[in-house]
């Protein structure tokens, strides 16, 4: 076995569950093939990778070098891959684990001499938490079309589920729109056609794309579009950014719809149904849902109008009964609705139970709070997975590493998990975690996105250490420099 094929194995990210390595390396003719039908189209998502790493077409579609096969004695999302004998067999039940299986062969393969070797090995794999996530910001910091196919491949090779595109956010409104079209007036926007290019590159790639919009905070551009529809009807000055109140306390009223007005909320309904028309494949939806400045409906006439028809108690009332709705809207579809941690406890009841919680700050609801009232979450503690400029820690991957999925920190005063971080007891309730990069420039987040993504996928993975961080850190510079190369011509 050459010291490169070696190195390849053992560089491999996430830690496959188990590896038995034979004698030798397996020279692979450049062929690859399916033997099952449902299989056939990844023969193309192997071949356009390889390749292109290469600078020249080395596979092609033949018999001979690589085969897929179905094998339905493997559970969901697992695979296994064989080079002990003459050809490289990838097996799987699924798209799911087929795909991880390429995206296990592409990684470990060497080019030396002019041929195509492999370690001879056996690998059984699967991970413990389906929900591996990137979290890319395209509304603070607006993406071009070519990166966006970028952070797919980076997903693919690192076995990350899921892609989640912030679209919408105060600065931006980044998605194509028939519903509201004004809201992309003379602002980047991404087309029908480029969603549609995404959609198909991820489905060939295993990556499922979580779209998001943001309601009903973080909606300047909807107002700003729309105001006498989405805005706030506020005695006085309508345009202000804030209110001064007769105490002189000051209410922003920054980006915040007005849903007790029934056009707005409808408007609001139509354009997720646009959203979820768009990306058909989606199994989840993020609608938002936080840092919302509600406090300014206690000043406008329609909120105010609203509550007192409806009997509510409060804004928090009329703020938990709005994410039901919107939520509501998502599960009609027979999708999973995602939102922040943001709606209160006192009124978590107005919740579909349906709905997956980002739990993030441990601020506006706590962990074990949301975990009680029955919610699945996702891990998306601020430290150590945020990527942030304006709040720059310095978190790389050894603080990822020492970290876990059943664990919560932050830095802000504010949060409960500054001083004590909070852990949870290990639970299904719990089914993943994401890095998320907020306002950060290409430029500015690529790096820490590789380091810290390949590092959340091995503890997301694999929940219990299958290595030291010694160990995982050497072998992390290889499989980095593949990705590397796979993307850089893109």
């Amino acid at each position: 076995m050459s010291q490169l094929t070696e190195k390849l194995l053992y560089s491999l990210v996430p830690t496959p569950k188990r590896i038995r390595k034979g004698e030798g390396d397996l020279t692979i003719p450049t062929f690859i093939n399916s033997e099952y039908e449902d299989f056939s189209e990844y023969v193309n998502t192997f071949c356009a990778s390889v390749n292109r790493i290469c600078d020249k077409k080395l596979f092609s579609v033949g018999k001979g070098g690589v085969i897929l096969r179905f094998d339905d004695s493997l559970n969901k999302s697992s695979y296994t891959l064989d080079t002990l004998g003459d050809t490289a067999v990838l097996s799987a039940s699924d798209s799911e684990g087929i795909l991880y299986a390429i995206a296990t062969l592409f990684n470990i393969l060497s080019f030396e001499g002019g041929e195509i070797k492999v370690c001879r090995a056996y690998i059984e794999d699967y991970p413990d938490k389906e929900y591996r996530t990137l979290m890319i910001d395209l509304a603070r910091e607006w993406k071009p079309a070519y990166l966006v196919y970028r952070y797919i491949d980076i997903c693919f090779a690192m076995k990350i589920k899921y892609l989640h595109l912030h679209f919408m956010d105060d600065q931006l409104y980044t998605l194509p729109s028939r519903v509201l079209p004004k809201v992309t007036d003379n602002s980047p926007h991404y087309t029908f056609e480029d969603i549609e290019g995404f959609r198909e590159y991820a489905n060939a790639r295993g990556v499922n794309i979580i779209p998001e919009i943001e309601v009903p905070g973080h909606a300047i551009q909807l107002i700003k579009a729309y105001p006498a529809l989405m805005g706030l009807r506020i005695e006085g000055d309508a345009s202000a950014a804030e209110i001064i109140t007769e105490q002189g306390d000051k209410v922003s009223t920054n980006g915040i719809l007005c849903v007790g007005n029934k056009d707005c909320v409808d408007a609001v309904l139509a354009l997720i149904n646009e959203v979820m028309d768009m990306f058909p494949e989606s199994e989840y939806i993020n609608v938002g849902g936080d840092e919302a400045n509600i406090n300014a409906w206690n000043y406008c006439t329609d909120c105010k109008k609203y509550m007192q028809e409806h009997n509510q108690a409060n804004v928090k009332e009329m703020y938990c009964e709005f994410i039901g709705k919107i939520t509501g809207a998502v599960i009609a579809r027979g999708k999973t609705p995602i939102v922040w941690e943001g709606f209160p406890k006192e009124y978590a009841h107005l919740v579909p139970r349906e709905t997956v919680v980002l739990s993030w700050e441990n601020y506006y609801n706590y962990t074990e709070d949301l975990l009680e009232e029955g919610f699945r979450i996702i891990n998306a503690s601020w430290q150590p997975l945020y990527i942030i400029p304006a709040y720059d820690r310095g978190w790389r991957c050894n603080d990822i590493y020492a970290w876990d999925v059943y664990n919560w920190q932050h830095w802000w005063e504010k949060s409960r998990a500054t001083v004590n971080p909070v852990h949870v007891a290990p639970t299904d309730q719990v089914i993943g975690a994401q890095i998320c990069s907020w306002e950060c420039t290409y430029d500015q987040e690529i790096n820490k996105i590789f380091e810290n993504l390949a590092t959340l996928s091995e503890r997301t993975w694999n929940i219990r250490r299958v290595r030291n961080y010694e160990a995982f850190a050497n072998g992390l510079r290889p499989f980095l420099q593949r990705i590397a190369r796979l993307i850089q011509d893109r």
